[in-house]
């Protein structure tokens, strides 16, 4: 039988004894065949993994923060509705009312 895709080129790097033994650690965690196996699969992951753009996430995490922030104001406009109308201290959760404390930073000062 014919091998599609033969591996015939060869790797080789240099470890310091305390790499190596937790390469050896990881591959045994792993059960891979082989260290070859296991050193072959993590380079190609490493590789093959989407690369990630610094700028989007932190885009990501300012959208993110500004949402977080419109829905504290939500909350406060919420708690000051139901304070005006009497209802701040019972609130109805999930079908069953419970007392409702709110944050000191989103309880409107009085």
């Amino acid at each position: 039988m014919s091998v599609v895709n033969p591996r015939d080129r060869l790797v080789n790097f240099r470890l310091s004894e305390g790499e190596y033994e937790k390469l050896r650690a990881a591959f045994r965690e792993a059960g891979a065949r082989s260290m070859s196996e296991f050193a072959r699969n993590a380079v190609l992951q490493v590789i093959s993994a989407p690369k990630i753009d610094p700028a989007a996430v932190e885009g990501r995490i300012k959208t993110l923060q500004e949402r977080v922030a419109q829905l504290e104001d939500r909350i406060e406009q919420l708690y000051r509705t139901l304070s005006l109308a009497g209802m701040a201290e019972a609130v109805e959760l999930r079908g069953k009312p419970e007392a409702v404390e709110m944050p000191k930073r989103v309880r409107p000062s009085q």
